[in-house]
C-alpha cells in the first residue's frame, strides 16, 4: 500500500519502521530537518522536508494517490488539520493521533463530519494495557481478544510453579489448565509454539489464552491466596497517568500520584478530585519514602524519561513492591528493563503500531475487512491475530483437525457470532463457519486473513 505518515517523531517513525518492514510504500513528511535526516538514514522510506498541513507539500507528496495517510504528529491540531485536508484530495482513508482525553468521546462525530476513519491515542492504549495487567499481580502481560471475551496472559514459570517440569499432555490430564490453552512457550530467547509434548521449564516465560472467567480460574490456581491489588501509586502526572487514575478509580482502586511540576500536578488534581496528587520528585528515594512506598501494592512509572523510570522500578523493587510497571519508549532499553527484573513494560508507539497494522492488513483484503485486533508477542516474533470469517473461505465447514493448517501456526479460540458471542476453546472437533471470529497465534508474518493459515 502507498502509505504517508506526518510527524517522525518517537511514534511516528517506530510506525514507519515497521510499516516498511511489512512491504508497505512509505513517504514521511516532517518539518525538523534533522530528524528527517535520521529517519531517511535508517529506513528505506521517502521523505520530505515540510508541514502536513501545507498543500503544496501534500501535492508533492501525491496525497490523491496514497491508500492511507497516518497522521502522528505530538500536535492533535496539526494531526486532526492535515488528514482533513488529505481527505478532501483524495486520500483513500486516513488514521489520526489525537492525544487530548476530550477527544475520545467524540470518536463517532469527528468520523462522521471532519474526515477522519479512524482515531489513535497511544497513551489511551497504554493505560488501557497498564490497567488489564493490574488485575492479575504477577502477569508480566495481558492481552484481549474477541470482544474481551478470552485473554492472553504472560506468567513466568519459577521453582515453586505447579506448572515446572511437566508436559502439556500431563498438565491437561492433571485438570492444571482447565479450559485453557498455552500457546507460547519463550526460554534462552527461544521461542515456540508448543504441543502437547512440550516440557514447561522453570524460568520459562509462557502465554495462556482462555475464556475471562476460565483465565481468572486458572491464575487463581497458580498463585494460590495471594493478594490482589488495590493501593496504586503513579509516578509522573502526564497523559497515560491521567486516563490509568480515571480507569482505575472507576474500578475502586486507591491512587497517589507524584508529579514533580507544580502546574501540572494542580491540573491533574482539578481533573481528578478523586484522586491523590503530590507535588513532589517520585525518583527521589527520600520522598518515596516519606509517601511509605512500602504500603503499595504497585507502583508504575510514567515520568518522560525511560531512565528515571528504571530507575524508581529498581527503588520499588527494592522495597518489596509486589507488581512494577515501566514506561520505556526506547525499544533498545527493553532487553534492559528484563535483567533488571521489571516486572511488566509498555511501550505505547508500539501499542499504535499493532493498532495501524491492523487496519492496513485488513484494508490490503479486496474481500474485506476481516482483522479485529492484533498484538505481537515476544519481541515481535509471535503475532496473536483475532479473525472475522467472510464469504468463501477455505476454513469453514471442516474440522480442524483435517484443516492443513501451515506450521508454527495455532487456532486458539472461536466465538460463535451466531450464538451472542459464545466462546469454544479450539479443538480439533471444532469447526469453524461463516460469520465466526478466530483467534489465532502464528510465528508466521503478514497474515491477512484466516485462509491464510492455510497451506
Amino acid at each position: 500500500m502507498n502509505v504517508i505518515i506526518v510527524g517522525a517523531g518517537k511514534v511516528g517513525s517506530y510506525l514507519t519502521s515497521k510499516l516498511s518492514d511489512e512491504g508497505h510504500n512509505i513517504l514521511v513528511i516532517e518539518k525538523n530537518k534533522d530528524v528527517l535526516e535520521r529517519l531517511l538514514a535508517s529506513n528505506d522510506v521517502m521523505g520530505i522536508l515540510g508541514d502536513g498541513r501545507d498543500l503544496s507539500v501534500l501535492d508533492e507528496a501525491n496525497v490523491d494517490e496514497c491508500d492511507a495517510f497516518i497522521a502522528m504528529t505530538f500536535n492533535d491540531d496539526v494531526n486532526l488539520i492535515s488528514s482533513m485536508i488529505a481527505k478532501k484530495k483524495g486520500a483513500k482513508s486516513t488514521i489520526v493521533r489525537l492525544r487530548d482525553p476530550r477527544y475520545i468521546k467524540y470518536d463517532e462525530f469527528m468520523r462522521k463530519t471532519m474526515g477522519v476513519d479512524r482515531l489513535v491515542n497511544p497513551e489511551y492504549y497504554a493505560a488501557k494495557e497498564i490497567q488489564r495487567t493490574l488485575k492479575y499481580t504477577y502477569a508480566v502481560n495481558v492481552e484481549n481478544f474477541l470482544d474481551s471475551k478470552v485473554i492472553l496472559i504472560e506468567l513466568e514459570i519459577d521453582e515453586n510453579s505447579k506448572l515446572a517440569n511437566k508436559s502439556l499432555m500431563d498438565l491437561n490430564a492433571e485438570g492444571l489448565l482447565g479450559n485453557t490453552i498455552i500457546v507460547i512457550g519463550e526460554k534462552d530467547d527461544q521461542v515456540v509454539i508448543p504441543n502437547g509434548n512440550h516440557i514447561l521449564e522453570v524460568g520459562e516465560k509462557i502465554y495462556v489464552a482462555g475464556p475471562r472467567e476460565d483465565i481468572d480460574k486458572f491464575y487463581k490456581r497458580q498463585v494460590d491466596n495471594k493478594k490482589s491489588i488495590k493501593n496504586v501509586l503513579i509516578v509522573g502526572g502526564g497523559s497515560i497517568a491521567l486516563y490509568l487514575s480515571e480507569l482505575l478509580l472507576k474500578r475502586n482502586f486507591n491512587v497517589t500520584v507524584l508529579e514533580i511540576d507544580k502546574e501540572r500536578a494542580i491540573d491533574f488534581s482539578e481533573r481528578l478530585p478523586e484522586c491523590e496528587v503530590i507535588n513532589a520528585d517520585g525518583s527521589d528515594p527520600e520522598i518515596l519514602d516519606e509517601v511509605r512506598i512500602e504500603n503499595y501494592d504497585a507502583v508504575v512509572a510514567l515520568t518522560g524519561i525511560d531512565e528515571e523510570n528504571i530507575l524508581i522500578s529498581l527503588l520499588a523493587k527494592k522495597r518489596g513492591i509486589d507488581k512494577i510497571i515501566a514506561k520505556v519508549n526506547r525499544t533498545q532499553l527493553l532487553k534492559i528493563t528484563g535483567i533488571l527484573d521489571v516486572d511488566t513494560t509498555v511501550t505505547p508507539k508500539k501499542s499504535a503500531s499493532f493498532f495501524v497494522s491492523r487496519l492496513l492488513r485488513s484494508k490490503e483484503n479486496s474481500r474485506g475487512e476481516s482483522i479485529s485486533n492484533l498484538f505481537r508477542l515476544s519481541d515481535d516474533r509471535v503475532e496473536a491475530i483475532d479473525f472475522t470469517v467472510i464469504e468463501n473461505s477455505r476454513v469453514t465447514g471442516k474440522k480442524l483437525k483435517d484443516l492443513n493448517v501451515k506450521a508454527n501456526t495455532l487456532i486458539v479460540g472461536i466465538s460463535r457470532q451466531n450464538l451472542g458471542g459464545k466462546i469454544e476453546v479450539a479443538n480439533g472437533e471444532s469447526t469453524i463457519e461463516l460469520g465466526d471470529r478466530v483467534m489465532v497465534v502464528t510465528k508466521n508474518k503478514d497474515f491477512k486473513e484466516i485462509d491464510d493459515i492455510l497451506e
